[in-house]
């Protein structure tokens, strides 16, 4: 056969197996809700064990035994992740909502509703200059911030989400206060929550004001901007909330189930433990890499490998953010540095002096391990 035919042929059988797969599909959801309702956990592991044993055992011309059951193993994971996100969908009302910032945040979060539940209807605020790639999307009822109507649209929302950079989100929450109704739920994405929480409790303190609770999405990409948003940012991946025991259950309960219905699994933390927390589990590892690349400063000869590339991953983040979040983490993030040093300090020692690096490579790889564990358990 020449090329074209068999690129027929391939296309004819990519377009069977969408079909089959969507229907594979539609009947693990199926599935997923029948074990919902009897209570019953989703992953069968004996069965899974035994599908992996059929397609490791079954015959094919191409395609090896390990090759059939490591694709079968992604294919059930996915599936598994597919199901998980329309269980989380499932029940979450259409709503009105603003986002307000445009970037790669909130166009992700405005992609990652609309797939969930398609009934929403969705504002979207940014500068003018930004708004091309938005309108371009057809998701939003687009409005440039600075146009009158802009204060009116929100007027007529149940939920907004704030997207803007931290000292951009600080400025808007006294005017969102102003412009939004009672009854309407407002969180931002910011990664410094204890300033937030003040100046939302300033600004949202009269009886018929919105309802304010701080958020923090751990997603992100070292590239900005709408045209790098992403429907599937946050599967999987935490998003923060900082509520406080006087905050309505019901209304909670709504931001919950929004967040949840894009693939996010929601925790629950005081404004001041985030911080702490941040310091060393997003400003450490951001400035790490920065001084890892520096360090290493195109010396690699390229023959750079996967550990490198890994490790400088977010060395290619913009500093604009960087330097007013950790201007505002100051004391946390120079007692995490102090922390690194000393560790550096100690296997610098024992570089030195020709010592085993057994204690901290052992200590390190069990630490790893309960770190991996505890991820695959929000998965």
């Amino acid at each position: 056969m020449e090329i074209p035919e068999l690129r027929d042929e391939i296309d004819r059988i990519d377009a069977q197996m969408l079909a089959l797969l969507d229907r594979r599909l539609e009947l693990a959801i199926e599935i997923g809700r029948a074990k919902r309702a009897k209570g019953r956990p989703l992953l069968d592991t004996e069965r899974e064990a035994a599908m992996l044993a059929s397609a490791r055992a079954a015959t094919h011309e191409t395609l090896k035994p390990h090759e059939a059951e490591d694709f079968l193993a992604r294919l059930l994971q996915q599936t598994r992740d597919w199901v998980t996100l329309r269980a989380k969908a499932d029940g979450v009302a259409p709503r009105r909502i603003a986002i307000i910032g445009l970037g790669l945040i909130g166009g992700s979060l405005a992609k990652a509703l609309k797939r969930a539940q398609p009934g929403h209807t969705l504002v979207g605020i940014d500068i003018a200059a930004r708004l091309e790639g938005p309108r371009a999307s057809g998701l939003f009822e687009t409005l440039a911030s600075d146009d009158a109507a802009a204060a009116d649209a929100v007027r007529h929302v149940e939920v907004a989400f704030v997207c803007t950079p931290l000292s951009h989100t600080l400025a808007l929450l006294p005017q969102l206060a102003d412009d939004l109704p009672k009854g309407c739920i407002v969180s931002d994405v910011a990664g410094l929550k204890a300033t937030v929480a003040a100046t939302a409790d300033s600004a949202f303190e009269a009886p018929d004001a919105a309802y304010f609770v701080g958020g923090h999405p751990m997603a992100g990409k070292a590239v900005a901007g709408f045209d790098n948003s992403s429907a599937d940012l946050f599967e999987n991946r935490p998003w923060i909330l900082t509520p406080t025991p006087k905050d309505p259950v019901n209304l909670l309960n709504v931001l919950k189930g929004l967040i949840e219905s894009t693939g996010a699994h929601v925790q629950l933390l005081t404004p001041a433990e985030h911080d702490r927390v941040m310091a060393f589990a997003s400003h450490l590892p951001q400035l790490l890499a920065t001084s890892l690349m520096l360090t290493v400063s195109g010396r690699d000869r390229g023959v750079a490998g996967p550990a490198l590339l890994e490790m400088t991953r977010l060395a290619a983040s913009p500093a604009a953010m960087w330097n007013e979040l950790s201007g505002r983490l100051c004391p946390e993030l120079i007692s995490e540095i102090q922390r690194m040093r000393a560790y550096l300090t100690e296997l610098e020692i024992a570089v030195t002096f020709g010592e085993p690096m057994d204690k901290w490579f052992n200590r390190a790889n069990t630490l790893r391990s309960e770190l991996e564990q505890r991820a695959r358990a929000n998965d």
